[in-house]
């Protein structure tokens, strides 16, 4: 079974970062991006595309396309291949058994209630958890842009951003644009959240995400013939597949073994298990999804080394329940919000396949 392979993944490309920049990486570097470094481009950029695994690029696009005819190698994601995780692994270089965002939603035992990492939300509503922001709280880290915000002009563009905030890739391509042509050298960080979003909404051989990825293609083209004096480096935080999503109210012998709802993600799920039917679980979840999940214990999940190496985070001993369920096979497990309604989404991420965990590292010159 293929696993993440940390020292030739996205995380790499922020360790070679570091390093370039004269600061001390915190794990293996990527040889190819050392390599392009040296030429000490005035703008390097960096831009995560949610959702563009390989598998993506090569279903929409064709062999001669320019972000394909670019492709430098494929990469591995981190584990799990979700955004929380990866994106955080690309901001710090480090692994998600360092920083600790391992998915969606994690149980917090300081308010007894699990809690979308990015909004504060209790899981499964609109409303917060709490008052206090607890990741910004339990999970702060230190980003690349504090890292090397002292040897170089630091850029971030995306909706999520506090410095250049834009939603569309037309917005992306313009502010990219006019930051490079800016006097003195910048390293610029760019996020988009698709194709990732129509992805789940509709799948990913869907015909809108055919001519999405069509078109980003064309406008990244258009950019780079307008850019100079710049090293333009495009991946993405994970990759995507087809799944059917189940719902586990619709188990109710594994619903009514659990003291909370599942946490993490659909594809990557952590079960906490009322006492006194610790032993009994296996049985009766493999029973419901045969050859569908790899099912863990709380220590062999550790131990696996899925997360990556490292000092473990504090918190991950709490977010890691007393199972954990890995996608294997084209299904995805979650539960039903405060409204007795479920996300039904047709693609997803989070498992433990090909199309979930390898990612194009693209390099243009310019």
């Amino acid at each position: 079974m293929l696993k993440p392979n940390y020292d030739n993944s996205i995380m790499s490309i922020t360790n070679s970062l570091l390093k370039y920049y004269g600061k001390v990486p915190h794990h293996a570097t990527l040889p190819i991006v050392d390599d392009l470094l040296k030429l000490n481009y005035k703008n390097i950029v960096l831009l995560v595309m949610d959702g563009m695994g390989i598998n993506v690029l090569e279903k929409h696009l064709p062999e001669n396309a320019f972000l394909r005819k670019n492709v430098k190698a494929k990469i591995s994601s981190v584990f799990p291949p979700t955004t929380t995780a990866a994106t955080t692994s690309i901001l710090t270089g480090k692994t998600p058994l360092e920083h600790g965002w391992i998915g969606w939603s994690c149980y917090f035992k300081e308010v007894d209630k699990c809690v979308d990492l990015y909004s504060n939300n209790e899981s499964g509503t609109l409303v917060q958890a709490s008052e206090k922001h607890q990741s910004h709280t339990h999970l702060a880290y230190e980003s690349i842009f504090d890292k090397i915000g002292d040897k170089v002009r630091t850029c971030y563009v995306s909706a999520f951003s506090n410095q250049y905030i834009v939603n569309t890739m037309e917005d992306i391509c313009a502010t990219i644009k006019n930051l490079c042509d800016e006097d003195g050298e910048k390293f610029i960080y760019a996020y988009h959240s698709q194709p990732d979003h129509a992805m789940h909404d509709f799948g990913v051989l869907a015909n809108c995400v055919n001519e999405m990825m069509i078109d980003y293609n064309n406008q990244l083209e258009m950019l780079m013939n307008e850019l100079s004096d710049t090293l333009f480096l495009i991946t993405a935080d994970h990759g995507m597949t087809d799944i059917t999503m189940k719902c586990v109210e619709d188990y109710p012998q594994i619903n009514e073994m659990l003291i909370r709802h599942i946490c993490v993600e659909p594809r990557c799920c952590s079960f906490y298990v009322k006492d006194g039917h610790i032993e009994e679980f296996p049985k009766v979840f493999n029973e419901a999804f045969p050859d569908k999940f790899w099912l863990l214990t709380h220590d062999e999940f550790l131990q696996s080394e899925l997360l990556g190496i490292g000092e473990k985070h504090s918190k991950i001993k709490d977010f890691v329940g007393d199972y954990m369920a890995i996608a294997v096979a084209d299904i995805a497990l979650w539960y039903k919000d405060i409204n007795g309604e479920y996300n039904d989404f047709k693609g997803a991420h989070a498992g433990w396949t090909k199309e979930e965990l390898i990612v194009p590292l693209i390099a243009i010159e310019v």
